[in-house]
């Protein structure tokens, strides 16, 4: 394998022959890699001869704007090659007192987001270093930078970086080798002989992982600067010699005492601008800096004790991020807004434009200027409360990219973070950094469809659809503020067996042993307080027994996904929170959107709207407000290959900042693709002005803003009722590009939903060839060389039907007949079809 990195002027003075011997031996490779630096203004890109199997890394070393980046990555994807774009190499100075994301890595972000491109962020691992140096160090370093980044500094902090950084992307055979069960343990709430006790129980349930330590900063740093490891190393070695393996937490959500007592300006301001005490978790801005460099060196620490542990097998970057904080206005936050301002918009005149200020004198000066969304008599102008929400989301994936490239450079520990469908995140971004996706949801038995929507998201993030669950209830949720009831027993097996089917690699419980002190002590667990079994104790056990089962299955398989995808989209759901209307929020509607398809027997993977179209046969894509150019080129080219395209509601008709298009069409250059004209928005409510559709002899209710246009192409066999709206239609259709601008109001009972489906969907389901399945059922598709295999489960509290278009066999081999078969509420099947 050739891996070449490349810079347009500027030559990176480090032993590349060492390094690929490093990296040879780092992935116990018979040959060495190649492992070469050209700098392309004496080398032609045509003079170098690679291929598919190669990769090449794109601006190593530059320092300011790349012309030709775009150009080169359009070379090398012609030819095949694995591309990696690399952050700017940024020179430090003395007058610098916070160092972020420049423009020039914005921009690379981007283009990384846009082309499913992997980012090797130099200017973060630089950055990452810098800040975990004491501030007597960090004036040292900044001296000898203005010289110009030593070469010796570079070998240091960059060559073993880059070693791990390419082995994990390039040259990881296997991220972990087997499935995981478990639950997540507490050791710092408990004595020794509890946790020796729950150790032992964990290994007789079937357990062989535990999590730990997102939370126990305090127990590893009792005093500032004054580590306990031996803390940390005995947990390890009792983990291992009770034949468990650990995912280990970053404890940076829960700063101790000292920290906020020392430094009390680092804890977050709310937009009444009160100060969060200390007391619970995510209490201190992760902006400030002094808490990255506690927070970087707390890392480095853990690194090294962690990376002598076989047993571990995976660290998490502290825990759902944004869960109690979403945005915070410190001092910190309003120092660094102006400059990410400047970096994203890049004049004031920009940001201006963008805004639209000349409403109500809003009009900004300069960009120190720009206020941030406190308090204000009304709302602030959507283009700044847009702004500042991914302002809030980019620079906490700046604070974990940090983390994640000091575990990069000390360990080869697959990274992973706790996410969750509900926070103010960009995930593709977040997970950039990491190996694996990780998430927790706590679905309740009368939403099933809570767990599975989880699945078909998180097993898209990536290019594999491995993912771990980290968390997950075994009977219910709660704390001293909110009882829950439990799920009926059951109902955690199917959870189990399709888990496993769609590309889990963990599934664990929270917690192993309820709580006894905080707030969440009402939260059912897989033993009491007093380590007698909780109500879902024996679920958990036939957990255990049913891995056991399939793991045979399951190893010998892949993940198959199916052919028609949900766009999902971490910038519509920020959109929605900017323009709700009052009556929107995105996980309701998107899941609307799922259980419509769902339940009428589809398997639908949820996609970001960067995912490969091509990999499917029908794509849906709701409330995507703003389609630029590039999204707009993807959705026209994915048509012409004939696939079949739903745009809408609320797709394409605002601009990137949030504001209402202008020029001649409402819809912008989507409409104009479309043909649609004189474009109209309103509320479509109970009432004489609500809008309807009539089907045949059926009349749908359509409900929210709806976007209603004149078309020449309305939906055959579908008529718009629109007082209100003269003659315009709701649907658009022609071919095979579909645009909706409104939704029934009650999906479950929805002719139009029935219609869509039926017409136009189904037909793409690859899966028809062997089987239909009804309301309540989900499946999961993989195949081995000899089998097609799907993993059947119904989530439902009511039996629940599905028909097999051909003969299948069941885990044991029996046979089952072509016809319509029943399972039982909360009864799993695997149904195996020969080649």
């Amino acid at each position: 394998m050739k891996i070449y990195l490349l810079n347009d002027i500027e030559t990176l003075p480090l032993n590349y022959a060492q390094l690929a011997a490093a990296l040879q031996r780092r992935a116990r490779l018979t040959i060495a890699p190649t492992l070469r630096f050209f700098a392309l203004r004496t080398t032609p890109l045509t003079a170098l001869a690679v291929g598919p199997d190669d990769a090449v890394v794109l601006g190593f070393g530059h320092r300011g704007p790349q012309p030709n980046l775009r150009p080169q990555l359009a070379y090398f994807k012609r030819l095949g090659v694995r591309v990696i774009l690399a952050t700017e190499l940024r020179a430090r100075h003395a007058t610098d007192r916070y160092f972020d994301k420049t423009r020039d890595d914005m921009a690379i972000y981007q283009l990384a987001f846009e082309q499913r491109l992997q980012v090797l962020d130099v200017d973060s691992r630089l950055n990452s270093w810098y800040q975990a140096l004491p501030p007597e160090e960090q004036s040292a370093a900044l001296t000898a930078a203005e010289r110009g980044e030593p070469a010796q500094t570079l070998a240091v902090v960059l060559a073993p970086w880059l070693v791990n950084w390419l082995f994990r992307r390039l040259l990881r055979a296997e991220l972990l080798a087997d499935f995981s069960y478990g639950a997540c343990q507490y050791p710092e709430v408990w004595d020794a002989p509890t946790n020796a006790t729950d150790r032992t129980h964990a290994r007789q349930l079937g357990m062989n992982t535990v999590r730990i330590g997102e939370f126990f900063w305090d127990r590893l740093e009792p005093q500032e600067g004054h580590y306990q490891l031996t803390y940390l190393e005995n947990l390890l070695t009792g983990y291992q010699r009770a034949g468990l393996k650990v995912i280990l937490g970053i404890p940076s959500p829960t700063p101790p005492r000292w920290f906020t007592q020392h430094y009390p300006a680092a804890r977050v301001v709310n937009a009444d601008g009160q100060v969060e005490a200390h007391g619970s978790r995510q209490h201190v801005c992760t902006n400030n800096p002094i808490f990255r460099r506690k927070v970087y060196q707390l890392t480095h620490q853990i690194a090294r004790v962690a990376a002598r542990f076989e047993n571990v097998i995976g660290i998490q970057i502290d825990n759902e991020f944004k869960c109690h904080v979403d945005q915070c206005f410190c001092p910190t936050c309003r120092q660094l807004w102006p400059e990410w301002l400047r970096a994203k918009y890049q004049t004031i005149d920009r940001l201006n434009a963008a805004w639209g200020t000349a409403v109500w004198s809003e009009r900004y000066p300069d960009f120190e200027a720009v206020v941030l969304p406190t308090k204000t008599p009304f709302a602030h102008n959507s283009g700044l409360d847009n702004a500042f929400r991914q302002f809030t989301a980019d620079t906490v994936n700046d604070f974990c990219a940090g983390i994640a490239q000091i575990l990069i450079a000390e360990t080869t520990i697959p990274l992973t973070h706790n996410s969750s469908l509900n926070f103010n995140l960009m995930n593709d971004q977040l997970f950039s950094q990491l190996d694996i996706v990780g998430f927790d949801t706590y679905p309740t038995a009368n939403q099933y469809w809570n767990f599975p929507i989880n699945l078909d998201r998180w097993r898209n993030l990536k290019t594999q659809p491995e993912m771990l669950l980290l968390e997950t209830a075994t009977s219910h949720v709660g704390y001293t503020g909110h009882y829950v009831a439990p799920n009926p027993r059951g109902f955690l097996l199917p959870e189990i067996f399709l888990g496993y089917a769609a590309g889990l690699k963990s599934f664990l419980f929270w917690p192993f042993r309820a709580q006894p002190n905080g707030i969440e002590q009402p939260h059912s667990a897989v033993v009491t307080q007093t380590g007698s079994p909780d109500l879902g104790y024996e679920d958990v056990v036939r957990g255990g027994q049913l891995l056991a089962q399939y793991r045979p299955f399951l190893t010998q398989s892949r993940v198959v996904r199916a052919k028609i995808a949900l766009v999902y989209s971490d910038n519509a759901k920020r959109a929605m929170r900017v323009e709700s209307g009052g009556i929107y929020e995105y996980r309701t509607q998107i899941t609307q959107v799922y259980r419509a398809l769902t339940q009428r027997g589809l398997a639908v993977e949820l996609v970001s709207e960067n995912a490969d179209l091509n990999a499917f046969d029908c794509v849906l894509m709701p409330f995507i407000r703003n389609v630029n150019d590039w999204l707009l080129a993807k959705l026209r080219a994915f048509a012409q290959r004939g696939g079949q395209l739903i745009i809408g509601p609320l797709t394409g008709d605002r601009t990137a900042d949030m504001g209402w298009l202008r020029g001649t069409n409402g819809l912008g250059a989507l409409g104009e693709w479309l043909g649609v004209t004189n474009v109209v928005q309103f509320l479509s409510a109970a009432g004489p002005t609500q809008v309807r559709v009539q089907i045949g002899n059926q009349m749908d209710v359509i409900g929210g803003l709806v976007t209603l246009f004149e078309t020449a192409h309305p939906m055959a066999g579908v008529t718009t009722v629109a007082p209100v709206a003269g003659t315009r239609n709701l649907i658009y259709q022609h071919h095979n590009v579909y645009y909706l601008g409104g939704l029934p109001v009650d999906p479950d009972n929805s002719p139009l939903w029935d219609t869509l489906v039926a017409r136009v969907i189904k037909p793409r389901d690859a899966d028809q060839p062997f089987l239909d399945t009804a309301n309540g059922l989900f499946k999961y598709r993989r195949e081995s060389p000899r089998e097609v295999q799907f993993y059947l489960a119904n989530l439902a509290l009511t039996p629940a039907t599905f028909s097999l278009h051909q003969r299948a066999r069941d885990a044991t081999g029996r046979v089952i007949a072509a016809g319509t078969h029943q399972l039982a509420s909360y009864q799993y099947q695997l149904l195996r079809f020969e080649k």
